[in-house]
């Protein structure tokens, strides 16, 4: 848990740890997250419940302590994001405001919940719903709605989400 923590502390832009500490919603959400998921493995009944409700009901930052979040994640701003139980995100990776990772409920899809990769992006308002892959060093378009799987070193963007190949990886720093 330490180690995700000073990950996490990493990847956020300041200059000072303190400030991060005291000021940063996003981090705190995950601050708030590692400590529930940690007790939530030790099989400590409702008190990860209960943390996680803080965050929701102070910064509306809704992360299930169920939901598996590797180190280095960086939320930014936060307000609205939504992590569903069954959420798996790997090491480094960015999400905005306004983003939901969480099941379906469609017909169409079998329900389950979005893994995403290492290094990637999720621009602000975006949907990734259901049981859909998105691939490491991948980019998720403000707003868009992901439904099927996107393959590494992509651009996924639009409502429902087409992905575009880069073949030159600076095409995706730039983006």
């Amino acid at each position: 848990m330490i180690r995700e923590i000073q990950e996490d502390l990493s990847k956020v832009e300041s200059s000072s740890k303190l400030l991060i500490f005291l000021s940063n919603r996003g981090f705190q959400a995950l601050l708030f997250y590692r400590v529930s998921h940690f007790l939530f493995k030790k099989k400590i009944p409702l008190i990860p419940l209960f943390l996680t409700r803080i965050i929701q009901i102070v910064y509306s930052i809704d992360i299930d302590y169920k939901a598996q979040i590797e180190g280095g994640c960086c939320i930014v701003h936060g307000v609205g994001l939504v992590i569903g139980s069954g959420v798996v995100i790997g090491k480094n990776s960015k999400l905005y405001h306004g983003v939901t990772l969480g099941v379906s409920n469609s017909e169409n899809n079998k329900d389950g919940f979005p893994y995403v990769g290492e290094n990637v992006l999720i621009g602000a308002g975006a949907k990734v719903l259901g049981k859909v892959k998105i691939g490491d060093n991948s980019k998720i378009g403000a707003n868009s709605v992901v439904l099927k799987d996107v393959p590494k070193n992509c651009i996924a963007f639009g409502i429902p989400a087409q992905y575009k190949e880069s073949k030159n990886k600076r095409t995706l720093e730039v983006l």
